[in-house]
């Protein structure tokens, strides 16, 4: 399995399959699903709800599994899929374990999906305030010798001055482990936010 850091923007990434790292409800509200909702349209915001939908008729629970992912599709997003991996619970809290389980769920979806190349965010240390070396770590462990038909893992870091750190820590817990760096366009488009015209009417969400 190849590795590569990439600097820049998730929706950026140049993958197969895009993962936010989003909480129960999968709001796209914050982080990197507030990236993919502006990127990918409101198809990819309605598809999320209709799933948080279905998951409340099934079991009348507000909200989704903490290390659940679900696949929606990527909308105006030049990728086959989005996969949503929900990095905290409701009182928005991340571990570890939480974290293991979004990236091995992760990446059984990419190949359900038929996707061999994968791009992650670094899951939790967004709106749940997990530590990034900690989460990286976490990562790390759930792609050694994992089971997959992912071949390219790209694994997103918003910090510039983070990218060194992220590639030394990689190869360090994945010994052998190709790890490269890539770097996304520079950030000059304007990010839609949540108070932006793009969100007034009801019927947009």
């Amino acid at each position: 399995m190849r590795i590569s850091i990439f600097a820049g923007d998730v929706s950026d990434a140049p993958a197969e399959a895009l993962c936010t790292s989003t909480n129960p409800r999968l709001s796209l509200v914050m982080g990197t699903g507030a990236s993919i909702r502006g990127r990918g349209g409101f198809e990819i915001l309605r598809a999320c709800k209709a799933i948080v939908q279905a998951e409340f008729v099934r079991t009348g629970i507000h909200g989704l599994s903490a290390g659940s992912v679900h696949t929606t599709t990527a909308g105006q997003l030049p990728a086959k899929a989005v996969i949503h991996c929900v990095a905290s619970d409701a009182a928005h809290r991340s571990s570890a374990a939480i974290i293991r389980n979004c990236v091995k769920n992760a990446l059984a979806a990419a190949d359900a999906a038929g996707c061999t190349g994968i791009a992650m965010p670094l899951f939790g240390t967004g709106h749940a305030h997990f530590k990034t070396d900690q989460a990286l770590t976490s990562i790390a462990d759930a792609l050694r010798g994992a089971v997959t038909e992912v071949r390219h893992v790209l694994l997103v870091v918003r910090d510039p001055d983070y990218v060194s750190d992220a590639v030394q820590i990689m190869q360090r817990l994945i010994p052998g482990c190709d790890v490269d760096v890539q770097r996304g366009p520079a950030e000059t488009r304007e990010r839609p936010s949540l108070w932006s015209s793009s969100w007034s009417g009801r019927d947009e969400l």
